[in-house]
């Protein structure tokens, strides 16, 4: 378990880190700000929660007068910008937080002598047409012969986790 403190820093690094990379494309006159996405998002995945349930969180905190049987605004709002970006933005972005958290390892001489990695192959079943870009052949399997198919290559160290691309 994270303490407070411990969390209050590894939330910092990963705001000047990796925020900086990320684009929202929120307006200025938006209902919700880039830093209110970030604040979720940093918040739901140090804590393993629902973007829904953090956004909750998040507004109760600022005293926000929201219903909790509804949707979050906030979280329906993050959604909505995420779905607006094209995947090649989206490439962009990940393209930015790696070289990011590369350079930064790299600082930190993160990795100063050889490390074992692990390749691994993940398939995201796909239902609709086979002309869609990025999805490939694949055995069959529940009802589909179709998926988005993508490696991971990852740091095996029992003191650090690193997912490398």
């Amino acid at each position: 378990m994270i303490h407070a403190t411990e969390a209050k820093h590894l939330s910092r690094a990963a705001t000047s880190l990796l925020f900086t990379r990320l684009d929202f494309a929120t307006k200025s006159n938006g209902q919700y700000s880039s830093e209110d996405f970030e604040k979720v998002l940093a918040r739901s995945a140090f804590d393993g929660e629902f973007v829904h349930t953090t956004a909750k969180e998040l507004q109760l905190a600022r005293g926000e007068d929201i219903d909790l049987q509804q949707r979050s605004p906030l979280a329906k709002s993050l959604l909505y910008h995420l779905r607006g970006l094209s995947p090649d933005a989206i490439d962009a972005q990940f393209d930015g937080v790696r070289a990011a958290t590369f350079a930064h390892a790299r600082q930190q001489r993160a990795f100063a002598r050889p490390v074992d990695v692990a390749l691994d192959i993940h398939e995201w079943l796909y239902y609709g047409s086979a002309e869609t870009p990025h999805v490939c052949a694949i055995n069959p399997d529940r009802g589909t012969n179709l998926a988005y198919a993508f490696v991971t290559l990852c740091v095996v160290d029992p003191a650090v986790r690193l997912t490398l691309a």
